[in-house]
């Protein structure tokens, strides 16, 4: 994403909730020269679905240092892409996932965290489940999880603007992808892994991607599905930590969906997306000139008061629906459902393990970079009284 923008956009866009700071009146705001944001839920919506305001520009820099992939590709090419990853994300896989794959490593999470206080909890637990989940689809055993999360963590920042691109980016790319052929190798003929499964599926169905194209994808679906999954399950904590909620309630399906759904709309991990405009376009009857660089802010849309009553308060159960937490049109993101499975299991996890979250510090502060989540406060996770009895014993 290595658009020109002046200096005062990237400070801007480095701040939490930047989008506050517009003036009101339009949703298309002129940043810089070439870069204007997109705000206000129907501009969104319009924007993420516009023909003419793509994915693809030869200037961005996850595609320099990935190569053509899923997140960078539009049209029949960005549909093959999609086609690949469609076996693991289709609603039997997620279903099967659910049931065998994800429980161990959820209660496994909600054992250690019953009991504890912890002043960062997205260092040192929020990417546990995600790279558990990833690992195991990717065919690379969890104990490598460590390994691949210090690998992993920094291209997130190839994804946002401004972009910070340095040669650790392609060194630890390199990296990643020599330990995913190496497991995959590993596993032999019979591997069911996600690189296995994408390849077979691009031989089947004879999609014209090379053996790097596909392994981007991989790499990308490894990055989209821990770094957005362990911000949010910080969010999901620091909200249940206000006490918002009790927490038996989250036993119930429906009322857990509710909750995950509202965290969703006020802490979408990715609070922006950036686009290009292929030719003149107009987003609510303002014009954006042609090769202009697009950002759509899913934040501000799933805040918007013409849309949402209190938008700043968590009020699960809303009537109002329409937030974009995972975007929307041809780019809406594919993996949505497996991400609130492994979201809803988590909180049924710590609702049978703890009888409340307590939050014990709360520096009010927001990361917007690199996937955003809530940062700087310390929660306590009282244990019930039979699982805290049991802790002591150990």
């Amino acid at each position: 994403m290595s658009v020109t923008a002046e200096d005062t956009a990237p400070a801007l866009l480095a701040e939490p909730f930047w989008h506050r700071r517009l003036p009101t009146g339009t949703d298309v705001h002129v940043l810089s020269t070439g870069l204007v944001a997109v705000t206000g839920h129907a501009a969104v919506r319009e924007a993420l679905t516009h023909p003419a305001i793509l994915a693809e520009h030869p200037l961005k820099a996850s595609a320099r240092v990935l190569g053509p992939n899923v997140l960078d590709a539009d049209g029949p090419r960005h549909r093959a892409f999609r086609t690949l990853l469609a076996p693991m994300l289709a609603a039997g896989r997620v279903a099967e996932y659910r049931a065998t794959l994800m429980p161990p490593l959820v209660e496994s999470l909600a054992r250690r965290l019953a009991g504890t206080t912890t002043d960062d909890f997205y260092r040192e637990y929020a990417h546990l489940v995600p790279y558990g989940i990833v690992c195991r689809l990717l065919g690379v055993g969890t104990g490598s999880a460590g390994t691949f999360h210090r690998l992993t963590r920094p291209l997130a920042n190839l994804l946002d603007l401004p972009t910070q691109e340095t040669p650790a980016t392609h060194t630890q790319t390199a990296e990643l992808l020599r330990l995913i052929e190496k497991h995959r190798t590993a596993a032999g003929a019979g591997d069911t892994s996600l690189l296995a499964t994408i390849e077979r599926t691009r031989d089947r169905k004879g999609i014209s991607l090379t053996d790097d194209e596909v392994r981007a994808t991989a790499l990308l679906f490894f990055l989209a599905g821990t770094e957005t999954s362990s911000a949010f399950i910080t969010s999901l904590v620091y909200r249940l930590a206000h006490g918002t909620i009790d927490l038996g309630e989250l036993l119930d399906p429906t009322v857990r969906e509710g909750f995950i759904d509202e965290v969703l709309r006020l802490h979408p991990p990715v609070q922006t997306v950036i686009r290009f405009a292929t030719e003149d376009v107009t987003v609510q009857g303002v014009r954006i000139p042609r090769h202009t660089a697009v950002l759509i802010c899913l934040a501000a849309a799933n805040r918007d008061p013409r849309v949402f009553a209190h938008p700043d308060r968590l009020q699960f159960g809303r009537a109002e629906r329409g937030a974009v937490p995972f975007a929307a049109g041809a780019h809406a993101c594919p993996g949505a459902a497996l991400a609130k499975a492994e979201f809803s299991l988590l909180l049924e996890a710590l609702a049978r393990r703890c009888s409340r979250l307590v939050l014990l510090r709360d520096g009010q502060r927001t990361t917007s970079q690199s996937f955003a989540h809530p940062t700087d406060f310390t929660v306590e996770f009282q244990a019930r009284a039979e699982f805290q009895a049991r802790r002591e014993e150990d």
